[in-house]
């Protein structure tokens, strides 16, 4: 098994070798805008296998939009690729709080952002639950030209704090050139509906544009009842403006959601109940059980991201591009814990702002509605109290980037800089539930402030790079610098102001791409990549105790071959990845008995954990079998594994402390399927259009942190996650109308996801996984105008 990767490496080779004899040597490669141009100028052609660079990337294509419903998470959009696996918790991946996504060892989920994403260059301004922002938030399906995944490795220009393991980069649609109007209605499971127009001004003058707006619903999939929700009312507003030796491009993006969350649960409790997450769908007026209610359990967030492209082109080889934006965020997180809090200061007076030196929960109240402390709760008059507890998150963030390439002789030099500030408020306040007899509903005057804590980072990034063909072989050499300082103020406690430094090194990288012939290349490549420490380390740490957590780093290396046909495309890479003191959640914000601890300030304690080495196959395979009819396909082989112990301090069931292994050197790492093998088959007559596609998703690892059994003795907690295979399937019917019928088309789609209704655990965290969705349909009806 260790040797896997040079024995399929040398198939791929000999395959993409059989098929150049067979094949013509014409080549025709799918192409795609590049972001945003669209016209007579020089684009770069991008192939659904990716671009002919020096590192593994791969780019989405319209059959993998068909296969998804419009309602969905354009997250779900990337699933397919070789590397790639995305876990929602919802049915249409409406929760964000639990969607999650790995590649090639390294994840984005609510502890871990270890990988970029941007939106037309855009930085999203992070991924976390806690302030951050996923693609979901700034684009429609619809509006979703295409992704651009950088496996391992991103473009040098990439603009991201978390690319440690390569960018996902989504590409917005560009305005039609033809004016019109889309209406589209979709229907389907959990109560689902949707509405969408959009609007296309086409050519005025020299500028084209298009406005969008969607609103979207859904139930929780999982229980009947008050079994939550998801709200969500998205805008997009794009303009292109041509001018002779320029193109102005904006574009605008508002996303209101209310989102109600799914719990992750544990292996045990998967095996004992598939379709069932914990959480609760009818009101008892019993604290202890309501605290559970899954419309408590919410995501609040609204996002407005607004950026001005200008690209010059300063003369036949020199190029620039500059584009200020602006990022503006307000949310919240709500729970509905079964006691209110009673925080005093050091003598003894109670607070209703600030953590204070003690801090007691109580249940009951007198009838004059005095707090009972003593736990006399049975005294006549006494009533049952809880609280609903908030956490707002507020942000704006602005900054730049720009990039100047200049062609000279057999050089291709680009260099360019990302600046960006960001400020953020993260506020918690505590709310009486006004009578928890009856319903939820709360005191909108807190009765407790537990923190307000202001965060500032401040980013400067530099690079530069040399593109040099000689002949048939392309070398490209770059460096990159990035200048981070990020820091809290709390607002309420006295700590005053902690202030941090994550600069990175210089991180060089360098690539070759030789082509055997017009359809053949192989290419390697080599990149140091860097993650900034987060601010919300801060949250539970002073300054003075993060002296010595580094800044994470990995080293990416790629080897492959990719081949370009008239009817077959292939592209193989073999891989190896050092990541270095990755810094992990190492505590979650749990009690004992694994219930929430409302009152963690954070999501954990931070820490570095050592290295990770990681090393792989991602294989990909674009077959036009026929005139109407094509196969894609994507394998992953991978094996990341921790490459060094790693001590903690941990308490014996006794209370005695004792320093243990928390992870073992060779253990494999937690929550990263080694074996995923996806197939599509598409088919497009005419009007019609079918398609059915599988994944499949062997067993893996969900755990490996050290705990102790009730006896003392040592367990490993691996939590063998169970092997699925998932299948998806669509219909389609379109047509043009004649010019006396006042629209102009009509399209309708049935998307069936999950067809056998399989249960499964996708995604989640070490030891708290997800209950994928059963069974989901949708019909959506389009009409042009």
């Amino acid at each position: 098994m260790r040797h896997f990767n040079v024995n399929l490496l040398t198939l791929a080779v000999i395959s993409a070798l059989s098929f150049q004899a067979l094949a013509d040597q014409t080549t025709t490669q799918a192409a795609s805008q590049d972001a945003g141009l669209a016209d007579e100028k020089a684009v770069e052609v991008i192939s659904v296998l990716g671009k002919r660079v020096s590192y593994a990337n791969n780019t989405t294509d319209e059959n993998m939009k068909l296969l998804q419903a419009p309602i969905g998470n354009v997250m779900d959009l990337i699933n397919n690729l070789p590397g790639i696996n995305v876990g929602q918790g919802d049915a249409f991946g409406s929760d964000d709080y639990t969607t999650t996504i790995s590649m090639r060892g390294f994840v984005i989920d609510r502890a871990d952002q270890q990988l970029g994403i941007t939106i037309d260059g855009i930085p999203n301004g992070g991924s976390a639950y806690a302030g951050g922002s996923k693609a979901n938030r700034y684009l429609d399906v619809e509006n979703t030209r295409l992704v651009e995944v950088g496996q391992g490795s991103a473009d040098i220009a990439s603009a991201s704090l978390d690319a440690l393991g390569g960018t996902l980069n989504f590409v917005s649609d560009n305005p039609q050139t033809e004016a019109g109007a889309r209406f589209a209605y979709t229907s389907g499971s959990h109560n689902a509906r949707r509405y969408f127009a959009r609007y296309d001004t086409g050519q005025i003058g020299n500028t084209t544009a298009y406005f969008s707006v969607s609103d979207s619903f859904n139930n929780r999939w999982m229980g009947t009842g008050s079994n939550g929700h998801a709200d969500r009312l998205h805008v997009e507003l794009k303009t292109v403006t041509e001018l002779d030796k320029a193109r102005i491009t904006t574009r605008l993006s508002y996303d209101d959601a209310h989102e109600d969350n799914y719990q992750p649960v544990s292996l045990a409790h998967f095996k004992r109940t598939p379709r069932w997450d914990g959480l609760t769908t009818v009101w008892t007026g019993d604290p202890e059980i309501d605290q559970n209610f899954a419309e408590a359990w919410s995501t609040l967030r609204e996002n407005t991201l607004f950026y001005v492209k200008t690209e010059w082109y300063l003369s036949d080889n020199l190029e620039l591009d500059i584009t200020p934006y602006l990022h503006l965020q307000n949310g919240r997180g709500d729970w509905l814990p079964p006691f209110q809090v009673y925080a005093t200061d050091a003598n003894g007076n109670r607070l209703n702002k600030g953590a204070g030196v003690r801090r007691q929960n109580y249940t009951h109240v007198t009838a004059a509605g005095i707090p009972i402390l003593d736990g006399n709760n049975n005294q006549p008059g006494a009533k049952r109290v809880s609280s609903y507890r908030h956490t707002h998150y507020d942000k704006t963030r602005y900054g730049t980037t720009a990039n100047l390439t200049w062609d000279l002789d057999n050089h291709r030099l680009r260099s360019g800089v990302w600046l960006e500030s960001q400020q953020r408020n993260q506020t918690r306040d505590w709310h009486d539930v006004i009578d928890p007899r009856v319903s939820y509903e709360f005191n909108a005057q807190p009765y407790w402030v537990h923190f307000d804590d202001d965060y500032k980072h401040n980013v400067a990034k530099f690079y530069l790079q040399d593109q040099i063909t000689l002949g048939d072989l392309q070398l490209t050499l770059g460096v990159q610098k990035y200048l981070v300082d990020i820091s809290r103020t709390d607002n309420l406690n006295g700590k005053g102001k902690d202030k941090i430094d994550s600069n990175s090194s210089v991180l060089p990288s360098a690539g070759v791409v030789y082509a055997l012939n017009n359809n053949l290349e192989l290419f390697a490549g080599y990149s140091k990549n860097f993650k900034a420490i987060a601010d919300s380390i801060l949250e539970g740490k002073a300054a003075a105790e993060l002296q010595n957590l580094k800044p994470e780093t990995a080293t990416n290396m790629d080897l492959g071959i990719r081949y370009f046909g008239q009817q077959f495309s292939f592209s193989t890479a073999i891989y190896n990845v050092k990541f270095n003191d990755r810094v992990v959640l190492l505590r979650y914000a749990t009690a004992a008995d694994g219930t929430p601890n409302y009152l963690a300030a954070g999501d954990g304690n931070f820490d570095n954990v050592g290295g990770v080495n990681a090393r792989g196959m991602e294989s990909s395979l674009d077959w036009r079998l026929s005139q109407n009819l094509s196969l894609t396909s994507s394998l992953t082989l991978n094996r990341a594994e921790y490459s060094q112990d790693v001590l903690a301090s941990k308490t014996t069931p006794a209370g005695a402390p004792v320093l243990v292994r928390d992870y073992r050197k060779g253990d494999k790492l937690a929550g990263i399927p080694e074996k995923m093998l996806s197939l599509a088959l598409n088919y497009h007559d005419g009007n019609y259009r079918a398609g059915v596609s599988a994944k499949y998703v062997d067993s893996y690892f969900g755990a490996a942190k050290h705990t102790f059994a009730s006896d003392g003795s040592e367990v490993w907690n691996r939590d063998k996650l169970p092997t699925h295979t998932l299948l998806n399937a669509y219909l389609g019917y379109e047509k043009d109308l004649d010019n006396s019928s006042f629209f102009s088309g009509i399209d309708l789609a049935f998307v069936i996801n999950n067809l056998t209704d399989k249960d499964y655990i996708t995604g989640g965290s070490e030891g708290a996984y997800l209950i994928g969705a059963g069974r989901t349909a949708s019909f959506t009806v389009s009409l042009n105008f």
